[in-house]
């Protein structure tokens, strides 16, 4: 399968567990992005995940070659059980079913780290991995419980990638006190945005038919609604404000585990009309609630990077965030609004003083805008990437002649 010859990358195979529709969070917003940028740049581009139906089906869509498959059993017994299952048969499925050359494979984040091992192993073809974030930290801030197999499987792919793609300084700092000795195998390219992305908004009746609050002045979370999000926090700090400004909404976009929670916390503090759950957005919903928002805020306890900040650079819109993970590494330099604390009395304050300033906030936003210009646009981030994927494949084409 490896074109032994080249020194360049010119198919590569990815891994993912999201692509395409099927979103849960950043992850899938990332490959989808990466694997546009690659195609762009005359890559070819294979894309392996998770099917969602009861069948595996292939598909070539915009360039991109999508196979999606199914676990090697129908029923499995449990979460590590489905797990062997799945990377059973996506191995399976590449060493005998796929019929396409690569030169690399990429992998994100822990899920198919058997996969691409065994294919490293077995045919000689070097992987990439993009590890999005980490177990342990994830867990430590919703009171989860950490399961020792996907720590083992992040070593796993620590240990056999031949090299590891973070999209923050922090996130490399978290690796590499797990596995010093691969300090030269690890690459900063952080996350990027497709500007063209932001353009196209639901029509003025069809907006007002689906979010009749926008009429209104509103702040926007936006996030998978776990508990490391920190909405919860949002909702105490915004307790503290809205009588101030009566006609005020509080708008949440995602969905996840924590939402009645989190519902429950708003009747709580007598907000049932005031926070609004929307649920997961499509791209062009997302678009209509950024550009009409008065703020987007962060409030993440954990975040390995922050793509929602990068979208509300992208619509031009404040950003405040507390100062956590890679967060910090976006909204800086005055681009943006970080609080040294997480608190919510701390977010209820910066959230009452840019209400009240609002052209000291306009001149934040304009400056959070021209640097997702100057540093976060994909045309600029492919390149990096796809030096990795080169340097990549011209080692293990030296190493194997």
């Amino acid at each position: 399968m490896n074109k032994l010859g080249t020194k360049h990358a010119s198919t590569v195979l990815h891994l993912t567990t999201e692509f395409g529709d099927q979103l849960i969070g950043g992850l899938g917003r990332h490959v989808n992005d990466l694997v546009q940028s690659c195609k762009k740049e005359n890559l070819t581009i294979i894309v392996m995940t998770i099917s969602h139906t009861e069948k595996e089906s292939f598909s070539f869509n915009g360039g991109i070659h999508i196979f999606r498959l199914l676990p090697w059993q129908e029923n499995s017994a449990s979460f590590p059980d489905y797990f062997r299952n799945l990377n059973f048969r996506f191995t399976q499925f590449i060493l005998q079913d796929l019929h396409m050359q690569f030169d690399l494979v990429h992998v994100h984040d822990w899920f198919f780290a058997t996969t691409a091992c065994q294919i490293k192993k077995m045919l000689g073809i070097p992987f990439v991995s993009t590890i999005h974030s980490t177990e342990r930290e994830r867990k430590q801030f919703n009171n989860g419980r950490v399961i020792p197999q996907i720590v083992e499987y992040e070593d796993q792919l620590l240990q056999c990638s031949d090299h590891i793609i973070v999209c923050s300084e922090y996130m490399k700092d978290i690796l590499l006190i797990r596995k010093p000795n691969r300090q030269k195998f690890i690459s900063v390219i952080p996350n990027g945005i497709i500007l063209k992305d932001f353009t196209e908004m639901l029509g003025r009746d069809e907006a007002l038919k689906r979010f009749p609050f926008i009429v209104k002045p509103f702040l926007l979370g936006m996030g998978r609604l776990v508990k490391e999000k920190g909405f919860q926090i949002l909702i105490e700090a915004f307790s503290q404000i809205h009588r101030q400004y009566p006609n005020l909404k509080l708008v949440l976009a995602g969905s996840g585990p924590y939402e009645n929670e989190l519902k429950r916390i708003a009747k709580l503090y007598r907000l049932d009309s005031k926070v609004i759950f929307v649920g997961f957005l499509n791209k062009i919903e997302r678009n209509t609630l950024l550009s009409k928002c008065e703020m987007v805020v962060i409030p993440s306890l954990y975040e390995p990077f922050g793509i929602v900040a990068l979208e509300g650079l992208a619509a031009s819109r404040p950003v405040i965030a507390f100062k956590t993970g890679g967060l910090k590494e976006i909204v800086k330099d005055k681009r943006g609004i970080l609080l040294e604390g997480i608190s919510s009395v701390q977010l209820a304050e910066r959230l009452h003083i840019c209400l009240q300033h609002p052209k000291d906030v306009e001149a934040v936003a304009l400056r959070g805008y021209q640097a997702m210009i100057d540093e976060y646009q994909w045309f600029s981030i492919i390149r990096r990437t796809i030096s990795v994927y080169n340097k990549v494949v011209s080692n293990r084409n030296f190493i194997n002649k």
